[in-house]
């Protein structure tokens, strides 16, 4: 199929999809009287309340028409889908779910020239003597010809991608006064929430700088990375090894031996063959060192945060906690990195922030084969905070850990994606060592985990808050399991966005509170499972379709013979003004729950404020299948359709009600 066809396809595959649940919806939503262009939140009344800098114009249009947010995420999704293995693609469409979007390569690829350019004998050599001149490079440069010509080539075209792109980093952070001290903020995880003169400070830091000029520039160097990825693929290693230490780092090309790169500043590392450990690299270890590039194509490699990591998991590192924040392996702070694994069953495993984390940059890296292992602290594995930090895993049988803020989460202004392309993977968020326990149950952690957008609540301190980003886990074929506490797959809270999307296989999902497409304060959780005999357990509240004050929760479970468990406020409930919506469009499935509210209800507006005649919903839809469904819910049944008020006002859009649909 060619790319046309291949665009033209997705797209038709979106409308079909949100066709059918539009068409759901307006059968469901006419027993009450209501259309979906009447079914919404109104921003008249919301907006008193809904309060955040820095909002994305994705969880706008999301907000503004919540009927149409599947077919937004469907089209998106597809077009990640599309992108595989082009990361510039993929960072060009992150970037668009922000208010920097750019597209670089709409007039043609961003690295095409500079890979015309860098394919001959000398091309190496002329990279590296543009460097010196710079004063880049401040020594004799060493023979080259050792190196086989692929490498060289390789080399050369990330090289000179990275000096032509230079410039647009520095515009990206022209208007920062202090770099160093912006960098030193960065990597701290906790700042004074308390000092309302800090707050201001760091935020004119933010509005001082400009991301669009870094995702432009993260584009050009991400597809100069693919260029040489693909210039090395098929080659056979040799033996060799050839380092030259530059201003940004050392530029290393190795074959033949099992390396050890421990807390080096990396600018390119191309290693061809051995089983390799990376400590601490490709980071940005200080505001100076602005890319660091590896791209590893062979063997059973380690990407770990310290040397101790080999023997033993995070949960049981008692250094945990005092790593946390700090650049691990995969991170980008105020920079860019790139780490490409080819092949081998890989063990990467941090504290640090790792693994597709940026933090004000752009951190891209992909896993192209082998059953790998990924354990985490937090801000790790798909974390974006005014940045994009992506992980791609292209096949094998994953086991991905982590405690918090992992797994495709979006900070404010930041995007956040996890895709795995296949293979029957593991999801944890450790519900067990409880780090970070939650306000709503202190014997679990706040997972915020496996497609979470998170924003920063200030409104009852400084009253300065700051909208949550854009965090998706996409995997797209295999039987896999999602486990987490509270505040996970897929989760938002704050004016965030979070999405997890199963295209296929028999899934098990297990979670504790705001869990299963759920969400609270003006935040968007979606999950949709497509296909597959799935199994869905949360214990205790809020979850499986489920909006807490002016947020939206869905679950879409697309088909096959499901079995939910759900708990109170679960299965289509809102709650304090907010709408959960919960579709199962076919399958013989077996419903049970514990607890009330819900199956499409919702609870009764607050009275006294403009909130008693603010929009609440919980509706369920069941589209076929022959289902079954607990005692002790009198208005659920096979065939059945039953609606009901909480709050009752003059018109249904200004009513708190809950609609059940079993067609």
């Amino acid at each position: 199929m060619n790319s046309l066809a291949m665009v033209v396809s997705f797209g038709m595959l979106a409308s079909l999809n949100a066709s059918s649940l539009d068409n759901a919806a307006d059968n469901a939503l006419g027993e009450m009287g209501l259309k979906r262009s009447t079914a919404q939140f109104d921003k008249s009344i919301s907006d008193f309340y809904r309060n955040g800098l820095f909002r994305s114009p994705f969880y706008e249009a999301c907000f503004s028409d919540v009927w149409r947010t599947p077919y937004l995420l469907e089209v998106t999704q597809e077009e990640l889908t599309f992108a595989n293995q082009q990361p510039h693609k993929t960072i060009s469409l992150a970037s668009r779910l922000t208010d920097s979007g750019v597209r670089r390569d709409l007039l043609g690829d961003p690295a095409g020239i500079a890979a015309q350019n860098t394919t001959d004998k000398n091309s190496f050599r002329v990279a590296l003597e543009r460097m010196k001149q710079r004063g880049l490079i401040t020594t004799d440069i060493p023979p080259t010809d050792s190196i086989p010509l692929e490498v060289q080539s390789a080399a050369a075209v990330v090289l000179q991608v990275m000096m032509d792109s230079e410039p647009y980093r520095e515009a990206a952070f022209a208007e920062v006064q202090e770099m160093s001290d912006t960098f030193k903020r960065a990597i701290t995880t906790d700042p004074d929430v308390a000092n309302p003169v800090m707050e201001r400070r760091s935020r004119r830091e933010i509005e001082n700088m400009d991301l669009a000029p870094l995702y432009a520039g993260a584009q050009d160097i991400a597809a100069a990375v693919q260029v040489a990825t693909t210039r090395v693929t098929t080659l056979e290693g040799g033996s060799f090894m050839w380092r030259l230490t530059t201003a940004l780092g050392d530029i290393v090309l190795s074959s033949g031996s099992d390396n050890m790169y421990v807390d080096q500043k990396i600018l390119l590392c191309i290693d061809l063959s051995g089983k390799d450990t990376y400590i601490n690299c490709p980071t940005n270890q200080t505001v100076n060192q602005w890319l660091s590039v590896v791209i590893d194509r062979s063997g059973d490699d380690k990407y770990l945060s310290s040397s101790g990591f080999e023997g033993k998991t995070v949960a049981e590192a008692t250094t945990r906690k005092a790593q946390r924040g700090l650049p691990g392996p995969g991170s980008a702070t105020m920079g860019y990195t790139f780490l490409i694994d080819m092949e081998g069953n890989d063990l990467y495993r941090s504290a640090r922030s790792s693994f597709g984390s940026a933090t004000f940059g752009v951190a891209f890296m992909r896993d192209s084969g082998g059953d790998d292992i990924y354990d985490v602290y937090g801000e790790s594995l798909g974390y974006g905070k005014f940045g994009i930090g992506i992980l791609e895993d292209v096949e094998g049988k994953d086991i991905y850990t982590g405690f918090t803020q992992c797994q495709g989460i979006g900070m404010p202004g930041g995007v956040g994606l996890l895709i795995d392309q296949s293979g029957d993977d593991t999801y944890l968020a450790d519900d067990t060592v409880i780090d970070f326990p939650s306000a709503q149950s202190a014997e679990h952690n706040v997972s915020m985990a496996q497609g979470a957008g998170y924003g920063r609540r200030m409104d009852y301190v400084d009253g300065r808050s700051i909208a949550g980003g854009i965090g998706m886990l996409i995997d797209t074929r295999g039987n896999d399991s999602y486990t987490c506490g509270v505040f996970g797959q897929g989760t938002g809270y704050w004016m965030g966005v979070g999405v997890l999307t199963d295209k296929d296989g028999n899934d098990k999902y297990t979670g504790q509170w705001y869990v299963q497409g759920a969400a609270a304060h003006f935040g968007i959780g979606y999950l949709q499972d497509r296909a597959g005999k799935d199994e869905y357990t949360a214990y205790m509240n809020m979850a499986q379709g489920a909006g807490h004050d002016f947020s939206v929760g869905y679950l879409i479970d697309e088909s096959g013979d499901d079995l939910y468990l759900g708990t109170s406020l679960s299965l289509g409930a809102g709650n304090a003004n907010g709408i959960g919506i919960f579709f199962d469009l076919d399958g013989a499935d077996t419903y049970t729950a514990k607890g009330n509210d819900c199956f499409g209800r919702a609870r009764a507006n607050t009275d006294g404020s403009l909130r008693s005649k603010a929009f609440s919903l919980g509706f369920f839809y069941d589209g076929g299948g022959r289902d079954t469904y607990p005692a002790g819910y009198d208005w659920i049944d096979n065939a059945k359709r039953s609606v009901g008020y909480a709050t009752k006002n003059d018109r249904p859009e200004d009513s708190a009600l809950g609609i059940f649909y079993d067609r």
